[in-house]
């Protein structure tokens, strides 16, 4: 039986007990339904009991995996630092240039981003010079893209700055 199905039998039970409005005194077998609703309160808490197992189990099992994650989260973080100063030494040692080490090439790429050093003054200049679409509202900020955009098309825009730079690539 389920729990739902326990709950509404004892309420029918509970609403067969007929008693005198004038005496109080019971009219129906008292002594059979209330039999019948211990055994249904039996029944209820052992399905209560089984629940109470279950959520702690799943509780237990949640912590585990929640160990489980920072552990491996941990490892992840230990192995990037490593891959991290691995390829340090391998940039060091090959010293810009592109080199084949039989199992991988390390090579590098040109790489550029938009630095905004002064972003209020370069929101004023993209607001005067129409170029709503290189910031954005209700908080102004550069959109670094679009900016980009601009400056290679040849604007200078006051604030900013495109930096070029490298990155190491391993193949």
């Amino acid at each position: 039986m389920k729990l739902y199905e326990i709950n509404t039998e004892i309420l029918r039970l509970t609403d067969q007990i007929e008693f005198d409005e004038e005496t109080g005194e019971i009219l129906c077998d008292i002594d059979s339904i209330q039999s019948q609703i211990d055994s249904l309160q039996m029944e209820r808490h052992s399905i209560l009991s089984w629940l109470a197992k279950l959520i702690l189990n799943l509780r237990s099992e949640e912590a585990a995996l929640k160990a489980e994650e920072a552990r491996l989260r941990k490892r992840r973080e230990r192995i990037a630092r490593k891959q991290e100063r691995l390829m340090h030494i391998l940039d060091r040692e090959c010293a810009g240039r592109k080199t084949d080490l039989d199992v991988a090439t390390f090579s590098y790429r040109k790489t550029s981003h938009v630095d905004v050093s002064d972003a209020a003054k370069a929101v004023r200049w993209l607001k005067r010079n129409k170029h709503p679409e290189c910031y954005r509202i209700p908080e102004p900020e550069v959109a670094k893209t679009e900016v980009r955009k601009l400056i290679n098309a040849g604007a200078k825009v006051p604030g900013v700055t495109v930096v070029e730079d490298y990155s190491c690539q391993l193949r």
